[in-house]
């Protein structure tokens, strides 16, 4: 049996992630949402928004200050990680499994700190990709919900060395930039060969460019495609698992 899985995540911890939430749960999908402690670019919901998302939500760790660690000393980058997955416990009383790397930003050394800590998966900003990883702590997306151009995802994905993504951009997505015809041409794919489609956005972007009624149309349409709706922590176990059982 050829596995399809969806999962969502959602950055930054902003009140507009209470909107997102709100489409997902009117369609029955799962989702990680991850929150730094503090954003100096737009504030972070409050405390009680946090654990009223965590009732129905995965909470995810994003640093505790939303910096990027590519160029932070290793005591910073791990006291910036150590401390967020302590923060998100102690905030929403659960354990936190799943890691984002603030704006996609790390060096060769930050996903041994994000595995050290107690993480079971990290999620990057590798676009184009719908496979499971070798590595547990450099997960990709399928898709960014935001609309880019193709100059800027081939120079996204050589800087990153992310050269397979470069190949399924070609190939899978047929060179679409439109971020929803982007990700349906990935949903088609995977319903046919299997594979994940991830979605990843930002609540703030799809505020600014007013594109709610898109992102709408997006979370009913995967509603209804043959696909396993999982978090990204729950995604993250199943890849412990597979690798348990040798099928990775």
């Amino acid at each position: 049996m050829v596995d399809r899985y969806l999962t969502i995540s959602i950055d930054d911890g902003p009140v507009t992630d209470l909107r997102t939430a709100e489409l997902l749960s009117k369609y029955g999908l799962q989702a990680t949402f991850y929150i730094p402690a503090r954003n100096p670019e737009r504030p972070v919901m409050p405390t009680a928004q946090i654990r009223e998302l965590a009732s129905s939500f995965e909470i995810g760790a994003h640093t505790l200050n939303h910096v990027s660690l590519k160029s932070l000393p290793e005591s910073e980058a791990w006291a910036e990680i150590s401390g967020s997955k302590q923060w998100v416990e102690d905030t929403v009383g659960a354990p936190a499994v799943s890691f984002c790397y603030p704006m996609g930003k790390f060096n060769a050394s930050t996903p041994g700190l994000v595995k050290n800590a107690g993480f079971d998966g990290a999620r990057t900003t590798f676009f184009n990709l719908h496979a499971f990883p070798k590595n547990p702590y450099l997960w990709g997306v399928s898709t960014h919900a935001y609309s880019h151009s193709a100059a800027i995802q081939f120079r996204h994905a050589v800087v990153e060395g992310n050269f397979l993504g470069v190949l399924n951009f070609v190939r899978t997505y047929s060179c679409a930039t439109d971020w929803q015809e982007q990700f349906l041409r990935g949903l088609d794919h995977i319903e046919q060969n299997g594979g994940i489609a991830h979605l990843y956005l930002h609540s703030w972007e799809i505020d600014e460019l007013g594109q709610w009624d898109r992102l709408e149309n997006v979370f009913a349409t995967v509603s209804r495609r043959n696909l396993t709706k999982l978090t990204n922590g729950a995604l993250f176990q199943l890849w412990k698992l597979k690798q348990a059982h040798g099928t990775n």
